[in-house]
């Protein structure tokens, strides 16, 4: 019978800021008794003291354990909200160490009965050789090591509601040139229709604060970003800023926002009120139009209920990820290792294989560009003919002849990823997207130029977005090599298994003139496409993100880069009528979330809000905010925060990002701004056609950026024979340590072995007894390091459980044998004593 122990562990943790009123800490652990790292089943921890700088919060938890236990756990500072007598959290803080805290429980004493008692404190039951943790601990530090994070949706809706670009409008000529501040209170209006009634009597009605809601607020400057709690009177804002407050809470639909508006004055700190506007709750996307934001203007009314202005409210709403229970026992995908050298990011796979790479081409676009642009200035275009004239503007700088690629392997494609790996890429980089059927499949562009089967020698081209195409469509693409530049007659370009495949006239065809086929390259969609090679698919366009996962090597990093169709400055945008962002993020997350498994994954984007999404709805992955930042060959996006680099920082940092993926030109001249990069812990990525060049990777390499993400990477490496994947040959290092740890152990219990069977040894002989057996033994333990070299990890574990069998077997046979022995004796001695007490009684 297993017998069981019930270890009841104080657990105190010492939290070095004054929380607030809603706050709690709570416990996360990996037994059933600290909630398995499920956030619904944490246990909340008792406040034993308090004081204006720090807290201490404790409790006591019977944890059942069969002997030698390892429990692990974590702290975190989160709000309770209790909705329908279940407890939900909104996570505030949490700590992240990639090894969680651990606890070793050693068995007890013997005792009647099933279950044995043990009274502990987490100090005196953990046990860990290279723990110089406190007791009580200190929250988010564990090994000398600090490292806290931001909590995740783990149920409740993020509303975020943004003040920038000249969003308000002062109708009052005596308020017109003054300075204001702003504050964004929520109020919670099931719990005012039941607990409150206006009052006339005040000029400003008062309300309640709720628990049922948490509320931050951040301002992004130029040089700094500015994260916190709203004060008594808001924040101020500035011309150029961009104010963000964040609103969390498990009722959107319950919740509206109150603006409070007042006189700021830099000879006081007093600031009066002048005004407020409401925002009615928002609770629903369908509310959004394309893939534009929700903008709410609304009235400011004045202390004496006349209106002095508008303010304008640009709003974004993040739901949770569904379908996916996320813990708290992280995946190490999360973690950046420290020292680890510059990666190698093979861009698209072995790089862009488009007609920019070819520089008389390059200047034939942009002398078409010109021409269109002075044309357009004149005439009304539709959406798509400006999107296609911005694309054709803003065409990348002529670049030098490069050279060719010794085998030609189209880019986003699984042959060119795999190639990128064998030619020693850490990561690769591509762009993922939804098709009509909401699959995530792997392709740059937002649209393919199609056209229909025509008997003339030319056909005429029209743009249709991968949005809507489904999978199947999008898959039965097929590239032919064309000699001239026309789209050639259908029955001129058919491959063996199309002549036997009989062709409706109306089938459509497809030619593609974006990244991804080189010039000449036709695309065509067959009615009834022929069986696919397996290397033919393999070398197909539009695979899936799934198919990704299935096919190329798991030591081979994701660099994702999630598109999403976004508005520029100038106007129109890169596709119209696009997906709504929550439901096209949860779709790419939750392929990543199925197949990531122990794959190294870094999520990026361009687009600030799917950034922000990314970071809130799931905690596994790394996420990296990509701008453009001042490079005059790409349109300027209408969103602020995509401007430059420095605002991008201060983005990154607001949002709790793990880094930034900066464009080369604005960061091999600025040492300072990596610098700054590496003071705010965060991880930097560079792209762009010159990173292609051996003098420029040199340079970046000097100023420790963390990833490289250019083309070309297996010409641009001095010896691809020799480079070997970064996470292949961190894995052998670990996988080292860990056989040197074993090998330790052994050798520990290796003498323990030996020292019991001398003790055996020395009591035998202090009897005279030796048997021949024993002494066979221990002469074969003394080659026992030579037979540990020839071992693998398996064996070590047989080898262990046959040793300890034996020395069992040994030492209860020798115990049994000692105790005959002195049985004999003593049968030998009563033997002795009857005899003579007949001699005595014949006598």
């Amino acid at each position: 019978m297993i017998r069981r122990i019930v270890y009841d562990v104080e657990f105190r943790v010492l939290v070095k800021e004054k929380l607030k009123a809603a706050d709690s800490v709570l416990l996360t652990g990996s037994c059933q008794e600290l909630g398995e790292w499920i956030p619904q089943k944490c246990l909340t921890l008792n406040r034993e003291s308090s004081s204006p700088t720090e807290e201490i919060w404790s409790t006591n938890v019977k944890i059942v354990g069969t002997g030698h236990t390892k429990i692990y756990y974590r702290y975190l500072i989160a709000q309770i909200v209790r909705c329908d007598e279940d407890m939900n959290l909104i996570i505030k803080k949490w700590e992240t160490f990639k090894e969680p805290r651990v606890i070793e429980c050693d068995k007890g004493p013997k005792v009647d009965g099933d279950y044995n008692t043990r009274t502990a404190t987490t100090s005196n039951v953990t046990h860990n050789i290279d723990s110089t943790d406190e007791f009580p601990a200190i929250f988010g530090t564990y090994k000398g090591i600090c490292r806290i994070d931001i909590g995740w949706l783990t149920g409740q809706t993020e509303i975020q509601l943004r003040f920038h670009s000249n969003y308000m409008h002062i109708w009052s000529a005596k308020l017109r040139n003054n300075k204001f501040s702003l504050k964004v209170s929520p109020i919670d209006l099931s719990y005012q229709q039941d607990n409150e009634e206006v009052s006339s009597d005040l000029p400003v009605q008062q309300y309640s604060p709720t628990s049922k809601v948490f509320t931050q607020s951040a301002i992004l400057r130029k040089y700094c970003c500015e994260t916190s709690f709203q004060s008594d009177y808001g924040a101020v804002v500035e011309k150029d800023d961009y104010l963000i407050v964040k609103v969390q809470t498990f009722e959107p639909e319950n919740v509206a926002y109150h603006i409070d508006f007042y006189l700021v004055d830099d000879n006081t700190t007093i600031r009066k009120h002048v005004g407020f506007a409401y925002v009615l709750p928002i609770h629903s996307n369908q509310e959004l139009g394309d893939n534009k934001h929700l903008t709410r203007i609304v009235p400011i009314i004045g202390l004496k209920h006349n209106p002095i202005g508008q303010i304008k409210i640009d709003i974004q709403l993040i739901t949770p990820l569904k379908d996916i229970v996320q813990k708290f026992f992280v995946s190490s995908s999360k973690y950046w290792r420290q020292g680890r050298r510059v990666v190698n990011v093979g861009h698209r796979g072995l790089g862009k294989t488009n007609t920019e790479h070819i520089p008389s081409k390059s200047q034939q676009q942009q002398e078409n560009s010109k021409a269109k642009n002075n044309v357009g200035s004149e005439n009304v275009t539709t959406g798509q003919e400006h999107e296609s004239s911005n694309r054709i503007s803003f065409t990348p700088p002529i670049l030098p002849t490069r050279p060719v690629q010794s085998h030609f392997v189209s880019e986003n494609t699984l042959a060119s990823f795999k190639a990128a790996f064998d030619a020693g890429a850490d990561f690769v980089e591509f762009d993922v997207q939804l098709s009509k059927d909401k699959v995530p499949v792997v392709y740059h562009d937002f649209q393919v130029a199609i056209t229909l089967k025509r008997k003339e020698p030319q056909a005429e081209l029209f743009l249709v977005g991968v949005k809507d195409l489904s999978l199947p469509q999008l898959q039965s693409l097929k590239i032919y090599h064309a000699s001239k530049h026309d789209v050639p007659k259908p029955e001129d370009d058919l491959d063996e298994d199309d002549q036997n495949t009989t062709l409706n006239t109306n089938v459509p065809v497809a030619i593609q003139l974006n990244d991804n086929v080189l010039e000449n390259d036709i695309v065509k969609i067959n009615h009834h496409p022929p069986p696919q090679q397996s290397e033919k698919k393999f070398r197909s366009l539009f695979p899936t993100l799934q198919e990704l996962f299935e096919q190329l090597d798991p030591h081979l990093g994701f660099n994702v880069e999630v598109k999403y169709a976004m508005e520029y400055k100038q106007g129109g945008s890169e596709q119209a009528h696009y997906f709504e962002r929550n439901d096209y993020i949860d779709r790419i997350l939750y392929c990543l979330m199925t197949y990531a498994k122990k794959r190294v994954i870094v999520i990026s984007t361009f687009d600030p809000d799917c950034a922000s999404m990314l970071r809130l709805k799931q905690n596994l992955f790394p996420v990296l905010f990509l701008t453009q930042g001042e490079i005059l060959t790409y349109p300027q996006f209408l969103d602020v925060r995509t401007w430059n680099v420095d605002i991008g920082l201060c983005f990154v940092i607001s949002e709790h990002l793990s880094g930034l993926a900066a464009p080369v030109v604005d960061v091999i001249d600025n040492s300072s701004f990596v610098k700054r990069v590496k003071e705010k812990g965060k991880l930097l990525f560079i792209w762009g056609d010159e990173a292609s060049s051996k003098e420029v990777i040199k340079t970046l390499v000097e100023l420790r950026v963390d990833g490289l993400i250019y083309d070309r990477i297996s010409e641009l490496q001095d010896e691809p024979t020799t480079i070997e994947n970064v996470f292949i040959a961190e894995e052998r290092e670990e996988l080292e340590v860990f056989n040197r740890l074993r090998t330790q152990q052994l050798e520990q219990q290796h003498s323990q072995l030996l020292q019991e069977l001398e003790r055996l040894k020395s009591v035998r002989d202090s009897n005279g007894k030796l048997t021949t057996d024993v002494s066979t033994m221990i002469d074969s333990t003394k080659d026992f390091k030579d037979l540990i070299s020839s071992f693998d990890e398996k064996a070590w574990y047989i080898f262990y459980a046959v040793t300890t069998l034996l020395t069992f077997v040994v030492a209860f046979l020798l115990s049994r044998f000692i105790t005959l022995e002195d049985a004999g004796d003593e049968a030998k001695a009563r033997c002795s004593n009857l005899r003579n007490r007949r001699h005595r009684k014949i006598n």
